[in-house]
């Protein structure tokens, strides 16, 4: 009888941690940032009509990470990453890209294969599917330039990965896209007075070129309003 008694009491008091450790969850503080990361991944789903089903979390870590999860088809994004995203486009660039990565994955096996021997080729791929999927959400994807900026690596050239391209490539390759296909982002941009989409036109060979496009393309967009 005292046995039994002992048992009651600790299921008691174990249900009673679990009810104290739930009420912990559903009060704490970091449940905006994965609500947020929910509804912007949703937005991005449901925009671009994907059928295949991806659930996104936020990891409350302080790491600097963004995990993709094929096998689970998960996007999480780690607390370490926040002080880095400033508003709603720079997270949704960061869904994307994870987006990207794992529909392409699951394309096939051989899909699958083909990344694994040519991760190069397919990143570039990945993020301008991440730059459609931006966009058909309602998301500016100069954006995407702004976060690759301020945390992709640029390694040295003694450094230098040959499976995955610097920032500075990813970026380039970014606004080359961009330029060819969505230019009235260029042209009406809140990006261009920031540091760091200044910092990218800076460093790049092209900057000078660049920013005569960026002008042309804007005086172009206002010709066409003014006749219509």
């Amino acid at each position: 009888m005292r046995i039994l008694r002992g048992v009651l009491i600790l299921l008691l008091l174990f249900s009673s941690i679990n009810f104290c450790l739930a009420d912990e969850l559903i009060l704490g503080k970091d449940i905006k940032y994965q609500q947020a990361v929910m509804k912007t991944g949703f937005r991005i789903l449901n925009s671009n009509n994907i059928p295949k089903r991806i659930t996104f979390f936020y990891n409350t870590d302080n790491k600097v990470k963004v995990k993709i999860n094929s096998r689970y088809k998960s996007v999480t994004i780690y607390k370490g990453v926040l002080p880095y995203i400033e508003d709603e486009n720079e997270l949704a660039a960061i869904i994307s890209s994870g987006i990207a990565e794992l529909t392409d994955m699951h394309s096939g096996f051989f899909r699958r294969f083909s990344i694994s021997f040519s991760p190069r080729k397919y990143e570039v791929k990945a993020d301008k599917k991440a730059v459609d999927l931006m966009v058909n959400a309602g998301y500016d994807p100069i954006a995407f330039i702004n976060i690759i900026n301020k945390t992709a690596a640029q390694p040295s050239w003694f450094e230098y990965n040959i499976f995955v391209h610097s920032g500075k490539e990813r970026m380039a390759y970014l606004y080359q896209y961009i330029y060819e296909k969505y230019p009235i982002y260029l042209a009406d941009n809140r990006y261009l007075k920031t540091l760091y989409y200044q910092n990218f036109l800076l460093d790049s060979k092209e900057s000078r070129k660049i920013t005569r496009m960026i002008q042309k393309e804007r005086i172009r967009i206002k010709e066409e309003k003014t006749k219509k």
